[in-house]
């Protein structure tokens, strides 16, 4: 398998369920933890959005005390009415609040979530701001239908960098809709989307592109099944193989894919392997695009995945999946609440002299504790 992993800091589990009451916790990074918004957080609100260090590139858009109070109002209606909402960032070690962060359905389009993020001025220049987007956007492909979004102003190089890091992609500019007519249109970004492949789906084109992923995957050294230079005959036949279980039915295929349809990843689950495991579906060939690297997709592509088999395999409560050691795969599957069930040391060998441990690990689909 191989996974967009790092270098950046690694998030912490993605929590299972919405948080139900103001003040509950959303979403846990390494460092962070983004909560449900209080109307005791006013006084955090005001001084975020206050300060006019923060809105250095926009400074026409910096809200008056009377705004930011309405602005919070809004914040806390949105979660009692979408389940989603922009979320107080809490630095785990000091219980600072230190910035404000979430999703919001756009109202001129529900079918978008307008993705935010605001540091405070001291804590800037941290990656925080990147660590932030990367949690959120994955959760939102695991846990909402709508599209992720982003608007972002022409001269704020920072913020759109930031959105690159999270995965999302530049498809075109657009107005703010509190915006003059005359003001210069915002860059607009697009998350990627993570979908399943009907059986019927499977053609020419598809297979054709799955091998050549597959193959550009395994030749940068992606735990795949193969080492680097495997001919493409094999690789085209253990695709084949998989591809005739997605249509007999008993594995799903799930890709990833660029605004513009562009193939950056994939994975399997096989499901269906009869008593006793009806209730177990295995992750495999997880991969993403090595050219794709650093955009937050395979965080995106294993959440997506998750989401999927929450919604299109009602039978599955457990997920599991193998992977080789030496490439850091652990912690990523940790973050995203996997946990290491077994392990042989040097239960793979590669080469003569290149040995790997041979780990299992397992997550139950709605991401409670496993005891």
């Amino acid at each position: 398998m191989t996974v967009d992993a790092g270098p950046d800091p690694v998030p912490g589990p993605v929590q299972p369920s919405l948080p139900q009451r103001p003040g509950d916790p959303w979403v846990e990074t390494r460092r962070l933890v983004l909560r449900r918004p209080a109307e005791t957080d006013l006084d955090d609100y005001l001084r975020l959005h206050g300060d006019p260090r923060t809105y250095a590139h926009a400074p026409h858009s910096m809200p008056s005390p009377e705004r930011c109070r309405e602005r919070l109002t809004g914040d806390l209606d949105s979660w009692d009415a979408d389940g989603v909402g922009y979320a107080a960032v809490v630095e785990r070690s000091s219980g600072e609040v230190v910035g404000w962060a979430g999703l919001r359905v756009k109202d001129s389009d529900d079918t978008e979530l307008n993705l935010y993020y605001r540091l405070a001025h001291s804590w800037l220049g941290r990656g925080l701001g990147r660590e932030i987007s990367r949690g959120i956007v994955a959760w939102a492909i695991e846990h909402r239908p709508e599209r992720v979004t982003a608007m972002v102003d022409r001269v704020n190089a920072a913020s759109a960098a930031t959105a690159t890091a999270a995965g999302l992609v530049q498809t075109g500019t657009r107005l703010n809709k509190d915006d003059p007519p005359d003001s210069e249109p915002m860059l607009y970004f697009e998350a990627p989307t993570v979908e399943p492949v009907e059986p019927a789906g499977i053609d020419g084109h598809l297979t054709d592109a799955v091998v050549d992923l597959w193959g550009r995957v395994n030749d940068a050294g992606g735990s795949v099944g193969f080492l680097p230079g495997a001919p493409r005959a094999a690789v085209a036949a253990a695709a084949d193989r998989h591809l005739a279980d997605v249509v007999a039915g008993t594995s799903l295929l799930c890709t990833l894919r660029d605004p513009d349809g562009t193939l950056c990843g994939l994975g399997f689950w096989e499901h269906s392997r009869g008593f006793p495991y009806e209730h177990v579906a295995g992750l495999k060939r997880l991969m993403v695009d090595p050219g794709a690297q650093g955009r937050n997709l395979g965080r995106i592509l294993l959440g997506g995945m998750v989401g999927i088999a929450r919604r299109s395999l009602p039978a599955v409560e457990l997920l599991r999946l193998e992977y080789r050691g030496g490439r850091g795969l652990g912690d990523f599957y940790a973050s995203a609440g996997w946990t290491e069930v077994g392990r042989v040391p040097n239960g793979l060998k590669l080469s003569a002299t290149d040995y790997r441990d041979d780990v299992t690990m397992v997550r139950r689909l709605d991401g409670g504790p496993l005891d």
